[in-house]
């Protein structure tokens, strides 16, 4: 006798206006950064703000696929002596970016790893280098304060306060 299987589908509620006129913004955004020499836009927005969620209807609407890059980076600094780790890391993020360039976008989520003081890099400077070859938006957890963008409070071994330069803004805070 054939099973009979069932396909559970999960429905999520059509997107709020607002919703739709952030997603809007976002892909206007983008699309004015494929012309600039940096290509890089981010989303910046406290823990819970919404960051992840407007990320992924964007890449739901471009059929693009959200890097993971504390789980992604991680793994793949993990063979990697600790003391050699600050040296390699920008050549491990753009092997893990290689991987989608062909779509010419490619979207970066939850990068608290990249603040880790053993890394001795600058997130920002850091992505901001990636975002030359091909358009980078960046979920960027934190604020954006007077044109800067802040990670951690002062004192913290995390703490990141950087001037934006040469990158667009959505803050959703």
């Amino acid at each position: 006798m054939p099973t009979r299987s069932t396909l559970h589908c999960e429905l999520k509620p059509p997107l709020r206006h607002t919703e739709r006129r952030m997603l809007e913004h976002l892909q206007q955004l983008v699309a004015d950064a494929a012309q600039l020499n940096s290509k890089l836009v981010l989303v910046v927005a406290n823990s819970g703000g919404g960051k992840t969620a407007l990320l992924a209807e964007f890449a739901k609407t471009h059929d693009l696929q959200i890097i993971n890059v504390g789980s992604e980076l991680s793994n793949l600094l993990l063979p990697i002596p600790s003391s050699q780790r600050s040296f390699e890391v920008l050549g491990v993020l753009r092997g893990m970016l290689s991987h989608h360039r062909d779509r010419g976008v490619v979207v970066l989520d939850n990068i608290e790893v990249m603040f880790d003081a053993e890394l001795k890099i600058n997130p920002f400077d850091t992505i901001k280098r990636l975002a030359h070859a091909m358009t980078v938006v960046v979920a960027w957890p934190g604020d954006f304060k007077d044109g800067r963008l802040l990670y951690a409070k002062v004192g913290h071994p995390e703490h990141c306060d950087v001037a934006v330069d040469g990158a667009i803004v959505l803050e959703l805070n």
